[in-house]
């Protein structure tokens, strides 16, 4: 199985929409900020870890740590990228956790947890099922690169800003992990 491209985006069926900003709350009204940006971190946060078991968890760790930090942004206009960021480095954290549970046979992730829309084909659901195998076995890190990437369309720029790295560093990590991709696509 092939990576997804932008021409075959996989994950894009993954339910939950932002309005967009014209309709930004006011970051002090932090009920506003929660109800506006929660589906968002939702669906970034699922397809980072491909699993709806920790999502609730994942969201309710970002709101908690916007509340704490909300008063010092400076800029509302990058409350989405703030929050965005905050779901990335809680969502690595995870995965190293999860990848660690995993090594020492505490856990195993469930198909049935990934990230589909239930009109989803069973072709689909299969492949997506083959991506999220491959991508468990990767670096947390270069996971984090790759789903910004091919998932989230993210430029290099803000996956940079997203991961706290340098682009050269977003760049490398997306070459170990198509590597990654491509060393397992060899028989």
């Amino acid at each position: 199985m092939n990576p997804p491209t932008a021409e075959r985006p996989l994950l894009r069926l993954v339910q939950g929409t932002l309005a967009g900003p014209a309709l930004a709350p006011d970051p002090g009204d932090f009920d506003a900020v929660f109800r506006h940006y929660a589906p968002y971190v939702a669906r970034v946060g699922l397809r980072l870890l491909g699993a709806e078991s920790e999502l609730d968890d994942l969201v309710q760790e970002v709101f908690m740590e916007a509340h704490r930090g909300l008063g010092g942004l400076r800029e509302p206009g990058a409350l989405r990228g703030w929050l965005t960021r905050i779901c990335v480095r809680r969502a690595t954290r995870r995965l190293r956790q999860r990848r660690l549970r995993v090594f020492l046979s505490l856990e195993a992730v469930s198909d049935a947890e990934l990230p589909l829309d239930a009109s989803a084909s069973p072709e689909l659901a299969a492949e997506v099922a083959a991506l999220y195998r491959r991508l468990s076995r990767m670096a947390s890190k270069e996971r984090v690169v790759w789903v910004l990437k091919h998932v989230e369309g993210e430029s290099l720029d803000e996956i940079a800003f997203l991961c706290d790295c340098s682009k050269s560093t977003v760049q490398r990590r997306l070459r170990s992990a198509e590597a990654h991709f491509e060393s397992e696509a060899a028989p």
